[in-house]
């Protein structure tokens, strides 16, 4: 990736911090403190000849690799970057997870075709090993002839994004990744909020945590040091670090994220009244308030993040307190060692107290960290909750929205994700599935046994909430409900509520499923 000014790019000596075994000047940039999970971007600028194994040796886990730009050609979109494949392939077969990423150019062309050309030289797969395609969007190169903003209005900017990661959305199921920096991203598209949904690739060559863009309360990835030019006329890759552990960066690639389901009483761990309250093993169901992301602390420790409120779980009072999920960053306090037990289960010792936290009562007080050996009460059990989706309607690129906060029906409207289109995909037995609203915990139901539109206003899921989804070849899916075995239509091409009243399916019954 290519940066604006040459007084940001910082001398990196690669070899010394184990990353590359080429020759590199002298002065070093080591990975920032606390990130153990490192990674390189690449692109044309690194030729043909990366040592890959020499960078799987160095520690890197992960890489995104260039594999188109808009370049102002008279043939839209058409040019390659000649080294992504070869780069991809030796990447892998050195245990790298791997993603594609397109150079944006938003004066040449729309957002959905340059999405559309990302996918035609990389196509996406699900299959483990692949992180989510990536939009890199920042200034222009000096000699494009354009202003920082690519003579583009901040409105422009943000429908061209828009457009982008729709397509992405819908062709790969997955929200695209966004690479770009602070000082671009706030007045380019007007301190935009809308792209929250879209992990974050941060572009900032410091030693320090970045200052984030408008919109997103936390980064992915951090961009902590520019390639330099090296003596062959080739330059080093960039170096990246991930926020988190290896087994959060497996998450990424999967979409997923963790629970905590305490032995003693059968019952998962929440973030109470949405992360205002004590942590406590009450919940006899996996909803947004039990879910975590698991976050490498360094030095082999742990902090878990509540996805509630994007707030880390904290030891409060140095343990004297218990856990509560309120704090913005991961101080001693927030660090907490993993102990692997005989019998399959797991313990959380505090780190600023060396104390063992406890199902308190058993289960029936809140968890705290102050117990000085592992029994019952301090075991439990690691969860893979389920998945968090959101409906993009093939009817009209729109996002499917609980309404009114799940007050009123649901509707394909919303060109951008918030809590109000991402739902819990919950199995509900015998290869159905039930969808649990994000925005209000409430189950979607086919409301008056489908004669009605579909609402999130159901405490439990009874035949009326589950749904059949159906895989169609084009890739969409489609969804049948039980209760009449009729299909879900985006009413009017998603200008009317969906409802289920439909005995075939055609194009407003077909869905894109993303996993968030």
């Amino acid at each position: 990736m290519v940066r604006k000014a040459l007084s940001a790019l910082l001398g990196t000596a690669l070899a010394s911090v184990g990353l590359v075994g080429v020759a590199a000047p002298a002065q070093a940039l080591p990975p920032p403190p606390g990130y153990a999970i490192r990674g390189v971007d690449v692109s044309y600028f690194q030729g043909p000849s990366l040592d890959w194994a020499a960078l799987a040796q160095g520690g890197a886990k992960f890489a995104y690799i260039r594999v188109s730009e808009q370049d102002g050609r008279t043939v839209p979109n058409n040019n390659p970057d000649p080294f992504y494949a070869g780069n991809t392939t030796r990447a892998r077969a050195n245990g790298l997870y791997t993603g594609a990423y397109h150079r944006a150019r938003p004066d040449q062309s729309s957002g959905k075709q340059q999405a559309e050309t990302l996918l035609r030289f990389a196509p996406y797969a699900a299959d483990g090993r692949t992180l989510p395609p990536m939009l890199d969007i920042e200034w222009p190169r000096a000699d494009w002839g354009l202003n920082d903003c690519y003579n583009m209005t901040p409105a422009q900017i943000v429908a061209w994004v828009r457009d982008f990661v729709t397509e992405i959305a819908a062709r790969t199921g997955r929200q695209a990744m966004i690479y770009t920096n602070t000082n671009w991203w706030n007045p380019c598209t007007g301190s935009s909020t809308r792209f929250a949904a879209n992990p974050l690739f941060i572009a900032n060559y410091s030693q320090n945590p970045p200052p984030l863009p408008a919109g997103w309360p936390s980064f992915t990835m951090w961009q902590h040091a520019a390639g330099t030019q090296l003596p062959d006329g080739w330059a080093s890759p960039d170096l990246d670090v991930f926020r988190g552990d290896y087994a959060a960066l497996a998450s990424l690639v999967a979409g997923r994220a963790t629970s905590l389901l305490a032995t003693v009483n059968n019952r998962y761990v929440t973030a109470e009244r949405a992360g205002a309250g004590p942590l406590i093993a009450n919940r006899t169901a996996i909803g947004p308030w039990e879910q975590f992301d698991q976050l490498d602390a360094g030095g082999g420790l742990v902090a878990f993040r509540s996805r509630i409120n994007g707030r880390y779980v904290t030891a409060e009072d140095r343990g004297a307190s218990p856990l509560i999920a309120n704090r913005t960053a991961i101080g001693t306090w927030e660090k907490f060692q993993i102990i692997t037990n005989t019998d399959g289960t797991s313990s959380l010792r505090a780190t600023i107290n060396n104390r063992y936290v406890t199902a308190e009562n058993a289960g029936a007080a809140p968890l705290i960290a102050n117990r000085t050996a592992i029994g019952r009460w301090e075991k439990f059990r690691f969860v893979t909750p389920p998945p968090l989706v959101s409906l993009l309607a093939g009817a009209n690129l729109r996002y499917v929205s609980a309404a009114n906060a799940g007050a009123d029906p649901l509707i394909a409207n919303r060109a951008v994700v918030t809590s109000w289109e991402q739902y819990d995909q919950v199995n509900a037995g015998g290869g159905l599935v039930a969808f649990r609203s994000r925005v209000n915990g409430l189950y979607v139901t086919a409301e008056d046994r489908g004669a009605s539109p579909l609402i999130a206003n159901r405490t439990a899921i009874g035949t009326w909430e589950r749904f059949q989804i159906i895989t169609n070849t084009d890739g969409t899916i489609s969804l049948r409900a039980t209760i009449n075995n009729r299909y879900v239509t985006a009413e009017s091409g998603g200008a009317a509520p969906l409802i289920a009243n439909r005995t075939a399916i055609g194009p407003w019954e077909k869905f894109y499923r993303l996993v968030t």
